[in-house]
């Protein structure tokens, strides 16, 4: 069946797992980005378990919140954080929209986005560390929270990306989204609720600040593109996914520690 094709194609694209390859054809690539989001179920799975093995085994917290960030580079081999190198370059680069998009075209890193990646990254230990230290004050960890993020963010990107306007007519993006986009947007959109309708089911404000910093960073991604891009490109939907992931879980971990301390 198709959608085993499309299925497969999605690992293969967007992750490093190693599984048997195929010669992916246009339609394999018109609708893989639809299971994007069970990508990152797949790493917060991983995150999860390997998180609980090492809470029983006695590894320190600060050990196990650096594992929770190397997780998803080593499962996607830092394929959407790449996009946001390039993004970060292009908009510290206060250069005209033409330039811009030939600055995400770029292979070339710059200083900015070196800066961009190490305060993320910071950012985002910083967040499980203090997430990781309140699993013992909940009923339900907010770790599970953390993890159910990357498949929101994943979500979310691929639904930005079939609905906005592409600043490009070429490149991975468009052609990733250029198959039945009413198929693409049901699929990912199922996926998204079921994310958070677990979440709800867990905490109802655990998922509320959830679905609040996804709603107030997407607002932001949608005017921060149109302005600077025209458009949307795959670099951009890399910046998504991971600065994304970054606010969501600093939001997480501030407002469970605003909830602890009330």
């Amino acid at each position: 069946m198709k959608i085993f094709r499309w299925l497969a194609a999605a690992v293969v694209m967007y992750t490093r797992i190693p599984v048997p390859r195929f010669k992916m054809n246009d339609d394999d690539m018109k609708h893989c980005i639809m299971f994007l989001p069970l990508v990152g179920a797949l790493i917060a799975a991983v995150m999860f378990y390997c998180a609980r093995f090492m809470s029983t085994v006695g590894v320190p917290l600060t050990a196990r919140a650096l594992l929770a960030v190397v997780i998803p580079l080593l499962v996607t081999g830092g394929f959407h954080v790449d996009g946001f190198m390039d993004t970060v370059d292009a908009l510290c680069s206060y250069r005209d929209k033409e330039k811009k998009l030939e600055i995400l075209s770029d292979p070339h890193i710059g200083a900015f986005s070196v800066v961009g990646a190490g305060t993320a990254g910071l950012l985002m230990i910083a967040s499980f560390v203090i997430i990781l230290s309140l699993e013992t004050t909940k009923s339900v960890p907010v770790f599970i929270f953390a993890c159910l993020i990357f498949v929101v963010s994943r979500a979310l990107a691929a639904l930005t990306s079939v609905l906005m306007k592409k600043a490009k007519d070429d490149g991975m993006l468009a052609a990733e989204t250029s198959g039945s986009e009413t198929a693409i947007i049901a699929v990912t959109g199922v996926q998204l609720i079921a994310a958070l309708s677990f979440a709800a089911y867990l905490d109802i404000k655990a998922a509320a600040v959830i679905v609040a910093a996804f709603t107030v960073f997407t607002v932001y991604y949608v005017f921060m593109t149109k302005k600077e891009f025209g458009g949307v490109t795959g670099d951009t939907a890399g910046y998504y996914v991971t600065a994304g992931e970054v606010f969501a879980v600093l939001v997480l971990a501030v407002s469970e520690v605003i909830l602890l301390a009330g």
